[in-house]
């Protein structure tokens, strides 16, 4: 089962080039790419690098210490599977970000 969260304001996200968004238990990367907005956890599985701090390239944000890519679409590593991270659904709602997070 999951759940739409508020995410907070849209203007109140500082993209550089994601955002990090801590919910509850979940910290997590938002990223700006063609008029959507794509999350995924934010910590690197190999060393918990900030995702969201990383260099976007083609759809992809690569980790700042070990350059791991990451889609920001599905959370597929192009290292292989065991190092995908989770990836959530988002949507704007009014001036607002939400994201489905499981309960």
């Amino acid at each position: 089962m999951t759940r739409w969260v508020d995410a907070g304001p849209l203007a109140g996200l500082k993209f550089d080039p994601g955002a990090s968004v801590q919910i509850g238990g979940h910290w997590l990367a938002v990223f700006p790419l063609e008029g959507d907005y794509h999350v995924i956890a934010n910590a690197c599985p190999h060393a918990s690098a900030p995702l969201c701090d990383g260099t976007l390239m083609d759809g992809k944000i690569v980790c700042p210490l070990h350059l791991w890519e990451f889609d920001i679409k599905s959370g597929v590593c192009d290292v292989g599977g065991e190092w995908n991270v989770q990836s959530y659904a988002s949507r704007v709602v009014g001036d607002r970000l939400e994201i489905d997070l499981p309960e």
